[in-house]
């Protein structure tokens, strides 16, 4: 047990640096981290009931900005694919999780680059695909970010209610995914101790990333998160495939 919330406080420690420096991405990086040591079915509650925690922090400042129109657009395919992820997280194995969470990071960094650019109003059938691929993911990897970053980044909208419209999506999507996950057992008591003991680590590994940003200049900045992303793609990859 000991030796399991060491490792545990380490990973999200390192993943709050990550995200105090990019902005984003706490969860793609805590996820990769802490699966090369522990189950991905501890990790994956385990990350988002810190996401809950981290979405509570920014949600007053966020409410009036978001745009609501876009956020609820996505709540009928985030409630039908978190399921689908939990079931495919709970029944597979857990190297063949890890290889899918390798994958996904894999693709993400690959279609972060891109600039992909979507009308003021989308379809309903590419709102809902947004909001079920990053259901899917959030269940079954605790990372369905990529999906609605990309689709908030393509539309023609303010910085500041991109980053609004993010905070309280994935406070949302966080929420419902941690419903199932608490039914089914995976939200344990165990769980809750690392929660409650990684906080200070959280808040500490955040305040640090920023620091390093305002020394480092914003140049660096996406550059640094699509290097990190993928070193922790290759390496996920790597221990799914060749250590077993």
């Amino acid at each position: 047990m000991t030796v399991t919330l060491l490792i545990a406080v380490f990973g999200v420690f390192a993943a709050s640096v990550v995200r105090g420096f990019t902005g984003f991405a706490f969860g793609l990086s805590a996820v990769p981290l802490l699966s090369l040591a522990l189950p991905p079915n501890r990790v994956v509650p385990f990350v988002t009931v810190l996401q809950v925690l981290v979405g509570l922090t920014g949600l007053r400042s966020a409410w009036r900005l978001a745009n609501w129109r876009v956020v609820l657009g996505f709540g009928p395919g985030l409630v039908v694919g978190v399921p689908l992820g939990l079931l495919a997280l709970i029944e597979l194995p857990a190297n063949h999780v890890r290889l899918a969470i390798g994958v996904l990071i894999a693709l993400s960094v690959v279609v972060l680059q891109w600039r992909v650019r979507l009308p003021s109003q989308p379809s309903r059938g590419v709102t809902f695909a947004a909001g079920l691929l990053s259901g899917a993911m959030n269940g079954l990897a605790s990372m369905g970010g990529p999906p609605v970053v990309i689709y908030l980044l393509a539309l023609p909208m303010d910085a500041a209610v991109v980053r609004a419209s993010s905070i309280v999506y994935f406070m949302f999507a966080a929420v419902v995914t941690a419903i199932p996950m608490a039914v089914r057992g995976l939200i344990d008591r165990e769980v809750l101790v690392w929660s409650v003991a990684s906080i200070p680590v959280l808040v500490a590994g955040s305040w640090l990333g920023a620091r390093v940003f305002e020394r480092a200049g914003a140049r660096y900045h996406r550059l640094t998160a699509l290097v990190v992303l993928s070193a922790l793609a290759v390496a996920l990859i790597g221990r799914s495939l060749f250590l077993g």
